[in-house]
């Protein structure tokens, strides 16, 4: 029984109209879900205004205000990822080579000999010094020149593609564990934290108020103590 004003409950048993239809949502078809653990939570909880009507404004006020909040967090636990990969990149790399190479030269060369052949008839006589009794005698000078020219060239067309590629992790697989696990959020009971205020924060101890055992603050001077 609710002491002082009436308790989620008894509205949701009446089939209270609480609205929460309208406030933006990640996935609409989460919208059910989450409003079912809205309503368990708070329960045995007394709503914390005077009436019913201003308490479903309250609600849904706030979840407009806060959602738009935590649905990016939604999202981000959709993501979908190794915990245990700390790196997965790839590179790709294109070369191209084009040159051409000219070249031109000169050469020139002068080659000369000189010979000369003797004959005689007598070969059981000496040739004099100046070879006066030779039978015969031919002298040959020679000379030749020769010049060139020369030109060449070259051209080099090149292509090349790298592709380099790295996937893996780095660091015990404990420590990454444990790191992933620091990032669970339990998003619902964030939301249903944020409307805590909405509902009363003082809870029924069981006592009976009335004028003869409970001296308010209008009947405080006009108790037994004070005359």
């Amino acid at each position: 029984m609710a002491t002082f004003t009436i308790k989620l409950s008894d509205l949701i048993e009446e089939n209270y109209n609480f609205g929460l239809t309208d406030y933006p949502i990640f996935d609409e078809a989460y919208r059910e879900s989450l409003n079912k653990k809205i309503l368990d939570h708070y329960w045995n909880y007394e709503i914390g205004q005077e009436t019913d009507s201003m308490f479903r404004f309250s609600l849904n006020r706030k979840m407009r205000e806060v959602m738009p909040y935590y649905n990016q967090l939604y999202k981000s636990t959709q993501i979908e990822f190794d915990p245990l990969q700390t790196m997965d990149y790839a590179t790709d790399s294109v070369s191209a080579q084009t040159g051409t190479e000219t070249g031109t030269g000169d050469t020139t060369s002068t080659t000369g000999g000189k010979s000369r052949s003797v004959s005689s008839t007598t070969p059981q006589v000496q040739l004099s010094g100046d070879e006066d009794y030779a039978s015969s005698a031919a002298d040959v000078n020679s000379v030749s020149d020769v010049t060139g020219n020369t030109t060449s060239s070259s051209s080099t067309n090149a292509d090349g593609t790298a592709k380099i590629a790295q996937k893996g992790s780095q660091g015990p697989a404990s420590v990454l564990l444990t790191r992933y696990r620091e990032t669970f959020l339990n998003i619902d009971m964030m939301v249903i934290k944020e409307l805590e205020t909405l509902f009363m924060q003082i809870w029924d101890n069981g006592d009976e108020y009335s004028n003869t055992t409970y001296y308010g603050y209008q009947n405080l001077y006009n108790s037994p103590t004070f005359n």
